[in-house]
């Protein structure tokens, strides 16, 4: 199960940490496209910059790590990486398609 849970981390990192971050602030430094997430808006005083962005990335991560945590080992603690990675792959996909639109 080990190698699962490192499997399924390395997937959310990849796609909720660097794809979502990544496309973000492609979308907003050079699409002119503002920040769609309400909470992160107004967290970050409208878009977010860089930093800004890198910092609630981690902190959002560490809290679903810490709930990863809590729960007992097994197949149920798995829902948290793939819902992750899930829905880091769909907010990529469409931060990508949105970017390309607007380029």
């Amino acid at each position: 199960m080990a190698s699962l849970d490192a499997i399924s981390w390395g997937a959310a990192a990849l796609t909720y940490g660097l794809g979502d971050y990544v496309t973000t602030v492609l979308g907003v430094r050079t699409a002119g496209v503002q920040e769609g997430n309400p909470i992160v808006r107004r967290i970050s005083g409208g878009d977010p910059g860089p930093g800004s962005f890198a910092v609630l990335k981690l902190v959002s991560v560490a809290l679903f790590f810490a709930t990863y945590w809590v729960l007992r080992p097994g197949v149920a603690r798995l829902v948290v990486p793939i819902s992750l990675t899930l829905l880091g792959s769909v907010v990529t996909v469409r931060n990508a398609r949105i970017i390309r639109r607007r380029t």
